[in-house]
């Protein structure tokens, strides 16, 4: 598989595109914005994007997503004239919990707003996981007019498992991104090719499943099918020691015709996996699940945040007590690694290693994690979500427009032969 180039792109095509058929009315101008995004390469031509539709610089509060956090797009953001006091703050490293550190950035961001904000303030948020609407849950006063677009299926499932996020987003326009089929159909098997890059790399060329090993993929949407994929091409694993983790029909039916196996923790106590790759959404593997990992299994996450594979339980219950047998090897080390460092975890009688530090294995610090011109469809989706939302006078959960779904569509394919 090649590298990606670790620059940051200065335009994509059909974000200019889109951009350019509604910036003269500066839809965007008198709104202040929330980003919490990923600071990867392509977000900096996003951000120029919004500010060409009217969005002022000083308006803009960005969270960047700890994971993939990079110093050089940070410059590249500031460049456009953001403040610096409008980044959050706050330096995370493997000893903290994860959702706690994130939940409380962002309520430190929402905090500040509030005395600037009026009844009547338009406030756009850019989320990724749900993270403002959690927040906002917990505090009594408004955000002005406040409209939210979400492009994760794992903030979507937040608010549908959440009573709190689900009541309060009943209130305010939230545009979902995450299952548009534009984003499902386009971006998706980028993704997942993203996803098997790095776990080839991370895993290394010589990595193969002894006699009898077995490898478990949780979720089966694109993004699974395509890790199965790599799996089978890249590590040359066969089928038919492949199982398949997903409740969903359909998968289960995609994934017996790739001849692959159906996996039911209730059913089979007694088997054992080498490897196991998240990719559903929510969380997939507990703490409990121990017992179906090999000695020397790898868990490797291909979803948002830490918890797919529950590394924060893990860490938890091996700081339970000091003389048991679950603990993490050099565990006092954790606040001064790298948190793109695997974790090792003995578990009674065997040790597992979570990869990246427990966080999605496509995500480790680099400028680009998918090619620019192949995640400006996110990007463009995300600034049509943007004015889709401004606009609305619907609330709750609402689908990404079929105008906006239908453009890119339309537009996509001949840019993207026009610029590879």
């Amino acid at each position: 598989m090649v590298g990606l180039p670790e620059t940051i792109p200065d335009r994509l095509p059909l974000l200019d595109a889109f951009v350019a058929e509604r910036a003269e009315s500066a839809p965007l101008a008198g709104v202040s914005a929330v980003l919490i995004q990923h600071q990867l390469g392509s977000i900096v031509p996003m951000v120029r994007a919004l500010l060409s539709l009217g969005l002022e610089p000083d308006r803009v509060f960005f969270v960047d997503i700890p994971y993939s956090a990079n110093a050089e797009v940070r410059v590249a953001l500031e460049g456009l004239c953001l403040q610096k006091a409008h980044f959050a703050s706050g330096s995370y490293d493997l000893s903290q919990p994860y959702a706690a550190f994130q939940r409380r950035r962002v309520q430190d961001i929402a905090a500040g707003m509030l005395g600037e904000l009026r009844p009547n303030d338009p406030l756009l948020v850019l989320d990724d996981g749900a993270y403002f609407v959690e927040a906002a849950c917990c505090f009594a006063r408004s955000f002005g007019d406040l409209r939210v677009v979400e492009q994760t299926t794992r903030g979507i499932i937040k608010i549908h498992d959440d009573a709190a996020m689900s009541r309060y987003v009943a209130s305010v326009p939230l545009i979902d991104v995450a299952r548009s089929s534009s984003k499902a159909r386009l971006e998706a098997p980028w993704i997942g090719e993203a996803v098997c890059r790095s776990l080839h790399r991370t895993l290394g060329r010589h990595f193969a499943l002894a006699s009898g090993e077995r490898a478990l993929v949780t979720g089966f949407g694109v993004i699974g099918r395509a890790v199965a994929s790599s799996l089978m091409t890249e590590l040359g694993i066969p089928p038919s020691r492949i199982h398949v983790l997903d409740p969903s029909p359909s998968a289960q039916r995609a994934a017996l015709e790739q001849g692959l196996i159906l996996w039911d923790r209730r059913s089979a106590a007694h088997l054992r996996f080498k490897l196991v790759v998240g990719c559903s959404g929510q969380t997939s593997i507990g703490i409990g699940d121990r017992v179906f990992l090999e000695d020397g299994a790898v868990l490797a996450s291909a979803s948002s945040g830490s918890g797919e594979l529950s590394r924060e339980q893990f860490v938890e219950l091996a700081d339970t007590h000091p003389s048991d047998d679950i603990f993490v090897l050099e565990g006092e080390t954790l606040a001064t690694r790298s948190i793109h460092d695997s974790i090792d975890l003995h578990l009674v009688d065997r040790t597992v290693r979570f990869l990246n530090g427990g966080f999605p294995v496509n995500f480790d610090g680099r400028v680009n994690n998918v090619a620019a011109e192949r995640i400006q469809v996110t990007r463009t989706l995300m600034v049509g979500a943007a004015l889709q939302a401004v606009e609305s006078a619907r609330r709750g959960i609402l689908p990404l427009s079929d105008e906006v779904c239908a453009w890119v569509d339309h537009m996509y394919p001949k840019l993207f032969a026009a610029n590879c």
